[in-house]
């Protein structure tokens, strides 16, 4: 099986693509893998969620093996790893107060609610697990990676880590995009047919660091909306529907934000000269 980074070698659609186009702003999308805009900042917290993620991945493929990962070990890890991700990125900026240091010793806490309350030591099935599947109508394959798939019960369930600076709601869960995007592909590959249940592991960067279990579960109905929705967004993407979200949730800390105050200035420059 392809790795997902080789699998992001060739023309695909991802989880992160769609939900930028249709939950964020389809102007960043354009920014982001259409234009191929240079990155204006790299807040803090991207780095911080891979580091954490692989981490967390890392964790859980020793428990695979029978290996308990102690809280140092797992620490070291993150701090390799963030420092690394912090070096790559581009115009790196950090909140008030925030720096490499501190952030990865907070992480410390954070990795200790995650040992804490860590109840998949017997029922992995698999890690870091990548995925190609075809969306009937689109041109171009839905790739991913599954954080962890275990088995609990008689079922299947994907499991998906993340960071939060605050918990979550009861409803985000069913809500979630992703949740129905890896859903899908899972329905798709060649060996399954019952849609799995969807776990959301979150941790949050509060001064009490905690670990909650969030589940979902998404039905047929669900997934066909999303295969028309993905199908909707290819479209709109190749006619160039790139509109700025003027009130989206993203816009205080967008990687793209000179950028977009200008769009409508480069948007007229550019039809002055096709009307020419």
């Amino acid at each position: 099986m392809a790795t997902i980074l080789e699998l992001r070698e060739v023309p695909h659609w991802s989880y992160s693509a769609l939900n930028t186009y249709l939950n964020m702003c389809s102007l960043k999308y354009a920014f982001q893998y259409v234009y191929k805009t240079e990155q204006e900042r790299t807040s803090a917290s991207l780095p911080f969620g891979k580091a954490f993620h692989t981490a967390a991945t890392t964790h859980a493929k020793n428990v695979m093996q029978g290996k308990r990962m102690t809280l140092p070990e797992l620490h070291e890890v993150f701090a390799e790893w963030f420092k690394v991700e912090c070096s790559a990125s581009s115009n790196l900026v950090f909140k008030n107060g925030e720096s490499i240091n501190s952030l990865i010793e907070q992480a410390r806490f954070m990795l200790d609610a995650l040992l804490a309350r860590w109840i998949d030591w017997d029922n992995i099935v698999s890690v870091a697990h990548a995925f190609k599947v075809n969306v009937p109508g689109l041109n171009k394959p839905l790739i991913g990676e599954y954080d962890m798939v275990i088995k609990e019960g008689e079922g299947t369930t994907i499991v998906d880590w993340k960071t939060s600076a605050q918990r979550w709601s009861e409803s985000k869960a069913d809500k979630d995009f992703q949740a129905t995007a890896f859903s899908f592909a899972y329905l798709m590959e060649a060996d399954h047919d019952t849609i799995p249940a969807f776990r959301f592991d979150v941790v949050t960067k509060t001064k009490n660091p905690s670990l909650e279990n969030h589940y979902t579960q998404r039905t047929k109905d669900d997934l066909h909306r999303f295969s028309l929705l993905a199908l909707a967004i290819e479209r709109a993407v190749k006619k160039e529907v790139f509109l700025p979200a003027e009130t989206s949730f993203i816009c205080s800390d967008c990687q793209f934000a000179n950028a977009c105050k200008e769009w409508h200035r480069e948007s007229a420059v550019k039809h002055v000269c096709m009307a020419a």
